[in-house]
């Protein structure tokens, strides 16, 4: 099966998925449309492939196809469980900047009962909006910016100390990364408590290639809702935040796990970057955290050393 073939069937596959899982959403009146289908934004994950899930937990997921990004869409967390993006140093370079007023809103292309709303962030006891593809990513265009504020591509992160502090560095880590090297792949999401079975893990060196060992707890609350002080049906807050950057180029990946925590509070931050690098994880652990599988658009002899190899930080 050459390479083309391969790409058609995983595209098929997760189109197969998302529609699956829609289909459970058909009394809300919710029908499946061009942004559904991976194939309007085949450019944006082609070089790389979709992550494909996999655990037969048959999770309820939705794919969306925005203009400069591409997720899967948790309908029971009310957060996306990746988020893909192709950088361009084009694409990082442009002279906009965060647009004034701009609100967060529902993504019209999920089910109605699976999206999140603003309000549910309202009272949320310290987490932000977290950006999963960030604003600044799209500074070409302030319409691909503007984009980025639907609710799919937000999750509950630590405000103070992680995502306007250590998790901002990390992004900004990745533009200029981008600028210099021209292009990235960049894979963005949360960890959740039910992917860890509901019970803090951790990652020690044998897993690790990378020589870290990385506690994932559980959060301080499971979800938020506007609040209330029982959220049954509330957005899920993550235990961790992973970032994969993945140099086609240089054919290798970077992989940072962290904790969905306030870092300040943590001893001994005297250089962000050299931080962040603590939290440094191969792909293949990353990917038996998640139940998610990278880079299927690669032969198997491609992928493997990238995997497997913790490789040195792109600077």
């Amino acid at each position: 099966m050459n390479r083309l073939t391969l790409l058609a069937a995983a595209a098929a596959l997760c189109f197969a998925s998302a529609a699956a899982a829609q289909n459970m959403h058909d009394s809300s009146g919710f029908t499946p449309g061009p942004q559904n289908d991976p194939e309007t934004c085949r450019d944006l994950w082609q070089g790389v492939g979709l992550p494909q899930y996999t655990r037969d937990d048959e999770r309820d997921t939705t794919l969306v196809c925005h203009t400069k990004y591409v997720l899967s869409h948790n309908n029971a967390a009310k957060g996306p469980d990746w988020v893909l993006e192709h950088l361009t140093a084009a694409q990082v370079s442009g002279r906009n900047t965060r647009p004034k007023g701009q609100k967060f809103q529902p993504d019209p292309a999920l089910p109605e009962n699976g999206r999140a709303v603003d309000d549910d962030y309202k009272k949320s006891g310290g987490f932000d909006r977290g950006h999963q593809a960030p604003s600044a990513d799209f500074s070409e265009d302030v319409d691909w910016m503007k984009e980025s504020f639907f609710l799919s591509n937000i999750v509950p992160q630590v405000g103070a100390g992680f995502n306007r502090d250590i998790w901002a560095t990390l992004e900004g880590h990745v533009r200029d990364i981008a600028k210099a090297r021209g292009e990235l792949y960049v894979i963005t999401g949360p960890v959740y408590p039910a992917e860890t079975g509901g019970k803090t893990i951790t990652i020690g060196e044998s897993e690790n290639a990378c020589q870290n060992t990385i506690v994932l707890d559980l959060p301080s609350r499971p979800s938020i809702c506007g609040g209330k002080a029982t959220c049954e049906d509330g957005v899920t807050v993550p235990s961790a935040m992973f970032k994969l950057i993945y140099d086609p180029n240089m054919r290798r990946a970077n992989v940072f796990l962290m904790p969905n925590i306030n870092h300040r509070d943590v001893a001994g931050i005297t250089n962000s970057l050299d931080y962040i690098e603590r939290y440094q994880v191969t792909v293949q652990a990353l990917e038996d955290v998640t139940h998610l599988d990278f880079f299927p658009a690669l032969s198997a002899s491609e992928r493997r050393p990238i995997e497997a190899q913790c490789a040195a930080v792109i600077n």
